[in-house]
């Protein structure tokens, strides 16, 4: 399972309800973890230090949706959230109806959530996910337009921030999605391209001067990467020298390690055999690096046939009745 040593150790954290599509991922202030269900409009929080915890269900939004596409911590807040929310058919490859959400929970989540809508989200295609550039400014990838819109909640306004050809879903059977997952740091954008199997960042600047753009591009797309085919999922170091995605078709995790000099990428496989990861997220303890990853669990979707060879056979004896896991991996990270 381990391919350069890297990986120190992997914990099984919870298990979150059978059949079911796992996308939002958040850290809460508390500790605790926040993540979205695809296939479901709902909400869950768990404790990824305890196991024998039970995921707890905090929402619903069945009124409104019948999936949440995504969710992002709200900056400036104390445990608020954006969540998407839309009408979706997983068999057919539909998504519509989109809607933004804020969400504000209870420290110890003894109170219901107290959950107002944002705005309506018109005119996309397919929003896959909601990143923050500020309190008031949100970035939608859009994987069926092969752009990245650029959402003022203050307004409910959209407009475009970059549309490219490293965007796009290449021609060929299968190829659904493009533009997948996106992330900020100092300087860059940086997103995948599922079925292209490509990294990319942008060079960006912050506008501190015009707070309903917030950010624009300064530069060229640069491919890091195009060797992780039906990468999902994106994390970045500290440093932005290891990037981490996950293959939900192969059941493994890449890390790409960045020479910066020159931008370009370096693939290796850290880890194997998990059950369709779908998400993952890099936190730091005590300057320690702990990479979380959900994996999904058997359901159907009109884009990803599990059959024999899938991954989730060699864990499902875990538990019978769950088939979605949260793990853990300890990871050390060498300074650039």
């Amino acid at each position: 399972m381990l391919e350069d040593g890297s990986v120190q150790d992997v914990v099984l954290v919870t298990q979150l309800p059978s059949d079911s599509w796992f996308e939002g991922f958040a850290l809460r202030p508390n500790g605790k973890i926040l993540t979205s269900r695809l296939d479901e409009p709902e909400l869950y929080t768990f404790n990824a230090e305890d196991p024998e915890a039970t995921p707890q269900l905090l929402h619903s939004f069945e009124e409104h949706a019948n999936g949440l596409i995504n969710l992002c911590p709200l900056p400036g807040t104390h445990d608020e959230y954006l969540v998407l929310s839309a009408v979706v058919d997983l068999v057919n490859i539909t998504f519509e109806d989109f809607i933004v959400w804020r969400v504000s929970l209870s420290p110890d989540d003894s109170s219901p959530p107290k959950v107002v809508k944002v705005t309506d989200v018109k005119d996309t295609g397919f929003c896959i996910g909601i990143v923050a550039i500020s309190d008031r400014v949100f970035l939608l990838p859009d994987s069926f337009k092969n752009c990245i819109w650029r959402l003022d909640i203050q307004t409910g306004q959209i407009s475009l921030l970059v549309a490219d050809d490293t965007m796009k879903a290449p021609p060929g059977e299968g190829n659904w999605f493009g533009l997948n997952r996106v992330r900020i740091t100092d300087g860059f954008l940086w997103f995948t391209n599922t079925s292209a199997g490509m990294l990319c960042r942008i060079p960006i600047e912050r506008l501190q001067d015009d707070p309903s753009v917030a950010i624009q591009t300064t530069g060229p797309v640069e491919i890091v990467t195009d060797d992780i085919p039906h990468c999902d999922g994106l994390a970045l170091s500290r440093d932005q020298t290891s990037v981490y995605t996950c293959s939900y078709m192969d059941g493994h995790i890449w890390k790409v390690s960045i020479d910066p000099s020159t931008g370009k990428g370096t693939t290796s496989v850290v880890m194997r055999n998990l059950a369709s990861p779908t998400a993952v997220e890099l936190d730091y303890v005590n300057d320690k690096p702990k990479l979380f990853i959900v994996c999904c669990g058997e359901i159907e979707m009109g884009w990803f046939v599990q059959d024999d060879q899938n991954p989730w056979s060699e864990v499902a004896n875990i538990n019978s009745a769950v088939t979605v896991t949260v793990v853990t991996v300890e990871e050390t990270v060498e300074d650039a």
